[in-house]
Formats: structure tokens, sequence, C-alpha cells
């Protein structure tokens, strides 16, 4: 008879995305976090529902990590800049004021000590504009230069072939921040999974088992549930619905899988 070997745990983080942009996901999140669902969010510092949560999460620090959400495209101060093709187009055309960028990636950083009275666990980009030609310099800069290693960055980049839409966002600037990253001592997850269209019903139980089955330790899955939002997409309520379930951490068991926070991974 052949022994089998069980294969070695992995400690991964899952990060719900864009709290504070929607009251469907703020209650999602914080509805997550308390059951240990999730082991990390991400705060939009100038969303337009922030406040009204923005206590709650932050009694919740000693169970999920928290971090920033680096937000241009929504509720932006850059109004001049229209959604992600317009950041595109001005990054990579290097149409944009460096010293403006500068500074309101502080002004993010600064919102984000003030509300939270310390440091973000780790740093991410709404639609990934961090990675960004023109964005990812200055922050990586500022990054260094307040937090050091003990703030970690969002890698976007997939260590294995995860669909069309991962690869491309991995191509818009993933290797680039890699390196910066290294360059500067900085830390980020070793893998990166969780991109798929949330415009359609998401399938969400088989997808998560797929990335599950293949993430490095040390990678990070990123989530958007909501609860409770008639606009809301069906994928992202279903995301929540899942996350809630007895399904959830009855598949880590199954893939010997643990959650873990981005800046402990």
């Amino acid at each position: 008879m052949t022994d089998t070997v069980a294969p070695a745990m992995r400690r991964i983080a899952l990060c719900a995305d864009d709290f504070g942009l929607t009251i469907g996901a703020n209650a999602a999140i914080l509805e997550l976090a308390n059951a240990g669902a999730l082991s990390a969010t991400s705060v939009a510092v100038d969303g337009p529902v922030l406040e009204a949560d923005v206590g709650s999460l932050r009694g919740l620090r000693d169970r999920i990590s928290v971090g920033l959400h680096l937000n241009f495209t929504e509720n932006s101060r850059f109004s001049d800049i229209h959604g992600i093709p317009g950041w595109i187009l001005a990054t990579w055309l290097r149409r944009i004021d460096r010293l403006r960028l500068e500074q309101e990636i502080h002004r993010q950083l600064d919102r984000f000590e003030t509300l939270f009275g310390g440091a973000p666990t780790h740093v991410d980009g709404h639609e990934h504009v961090h990675q960004f030609p023109g964005i990812r310099e200055p922050l990586l800069n500022a990054v260094a230069s307040r937090y050091g290693p003990a703030t970690v960055v969002r890698c976007t980049l997939p260590r294995t072939w995860r669909g069309p839409k991962a690869a491309v966002i991995g191509l818009l600037g993933g290797q680039a921040l890699e390196r910066g990253i290294a360059r500067r001592g900085l830390r980020c997850n070793r893998d990166f999974a969780g991109v798929y269209d949330l415009a359609t019903d998401s399938g969400f139980h088989s997808r998560m088992d797929a990335w599950l089955a293949n993430i490095r330790d040390g990678g990070l899955i990123m989530c958007h549930p909501e609860s409770g939002e008639r606009n809301a997409s069906p994928a992202r309520r279903h995301e929540y619905e899942f996350l809630r379930s007895a399904e959830w951490p009855l598949l880590l068991k199954n893939r010997n899988v643990e959650l873990s926070r981005p800046d402990r991974t």
C-alpha cells in the first residue's frame, strides 16, 4: 500500500475591496469580518458612505487587516480624467501633473491614518490604478518612506493562467510594480486571484474552488461582496451569500487552505 501525502497547508489572504463605496459593501464586509470569513478589507477613504460605518470597522482591526483602497476613478478630485480609459491614457502618455498626483496619494494616506489611528496594513488600488505608470512610482515612494515593509502593496500578477481578464490586468503594470516593490525592499502577495466579470452571474463557488486549487502560499484573492442593494450586481450578491454560508469554511478545509492577513502571509 502506498501512503498518500496530504498537500501542505497554504496560507492566503482574502480581501474584500470597496469598503466605503456602497452601503451594501459596508454591511457585507462587516458581517463577514465578524464571522471570520475574510482576512482583510480595503477602504476608499473618500467613499460616500464611509463615515456611517468607519467606527464599526475600526473595532474589527484586531480581527482583519484594514488597508487603503487608493481611488482615482470614483468620487475623485481628478474630475478632468474620466474612468479607467482616461487614466490609462493619462498615465501611459505622462499627461498628468506628478506633484498633484503625489499630493493626492499622501492626502489619502493621511486620511486613512486619521480615520484608523495608524498606518494601513496594505495598499491596493480601486480598479488597479495603483500599478499604472506615473502612479506606481510615487505610491511606492510614499509607502517606502512612510511605512517601509510593514505595509504590503498588492501585486496583480497571477502565477498561473486565470483567464484573459486577469492576464490583461497583470499586463497593465503588474511586472513593473513587482520590480519597484523589490527595489524598495517592500513586500507584496506572492500570487493573485479573484478577477472575473462582475457584471454577470458569478458561479462563485466554482470560481473560488478553482482559485484555491492552485493559488500559491502567500497569495491573495480579492472579492467584492455586497448585501441588500438593488443596484448590486448578481455576482456581488452571490459572493456575499457564498462567503456567509457553511460551504466556504468547508471549501477552505477541503483545499487545505487557511486564511491569513496580507501583512502576515
